[in-house]
Order: C-alpha cells, then structure tokens, then sequence
C-alpha cells in the first residue's frame, strides 16, 4: 500500500512537469499608439493630430478622405497634408447651408515613421453669413 502511494505521487508530479514544459515559451507585446485622434481645426481649415494626453502633436498627416454632405449632395475629396485644399475650401465657401464634414482613411506617421490609422472624425461647417438664405 505504501508502494502504490509513492507511485501516484510519481506519477501526480510527471505529469505537472510535463505541462509545464508543454505551454509556449513566446510572448505577445501589442504596442500602443501615443496618437489617439484627429481634429479639425476651422479657422486655418486644417486637421490636427491628438496625442491619448489630450494634446496637439505635430505628426505629419499622410492622406485623408473628405467628404462633404449638404442637402442636395455628397461630394467626396482627397487630401495629402493637414490642410484643406482650395478645391475644398471653394467648395464650402459656396455652401448656403450647414454641411456635415466626414474625415476618414486619416493616415499619419508616428515618431518612429510608421503609418498609423486614426478614428473617422465628424463635423458641421456652418457657412459665412453673407452666403446664407434669409
């Protein structure tokens, strides 16, 4: 009886040494991003990049899409800096009523030039009043 005893304590431990050698010996880092955003700026019609702190950092944007949604259409652009093109500011300009601004596919490089994918962005532009409908 006490030789089956010492046997199963065998044969217990043997087996937790064996699973212990059987898991993987690698381990998964996911590296966070320190941008978290992009806004947009109206009175210089360009976007800005947010740091995850909250502030404004000076990554280079790569590209963006722009699309613009008034009443009648949508029109869509294509950007590749932080500013608006002047295709795009003539064309709200020329609104006559507040317009939804969609940015998405925003591109930019981080510190170490890595592209970086940010979140969709949403705003209104509201038109200069001497455009408006009375």
């Amino acid at each position: 009886m006490n030789i089956k005893f010492i046997f199963y304590i065998f044969i217990f431990c043997a087996n937790i040494s064996v699973a212990q050698t059987t898991q993987p010996n690698t381990i998964k880092v996911k590296k966070e991003s320190k941008l978290a955003k992009a806004s947009f700026d109206n009175t210089v019609p360009a976007l800005m990049v947010i740091d995850r702190y909250g502030n404004v950092v000076d990554n280079k944007i790569v590209s963006f899409k722009l699309y613009i949604k008034s009443k009648k259409e949508t029109k869509e652009f294509s950007g590749f800096t932080k500013n608006l093109t002047g295709e795009m500011i003539n064309y709200l300009n020329k609104t006559k009523s507040a317009s939804k601004l969609f940015f998405s596919e925003i591109k930019v490089l981080d510190e170490n030039e890595h592209l970086v994918d940010l979140p969709d962005l949403i705003e209104v532009w509201f038109p200069n009043c001497k455009n408006c409908k009375p």
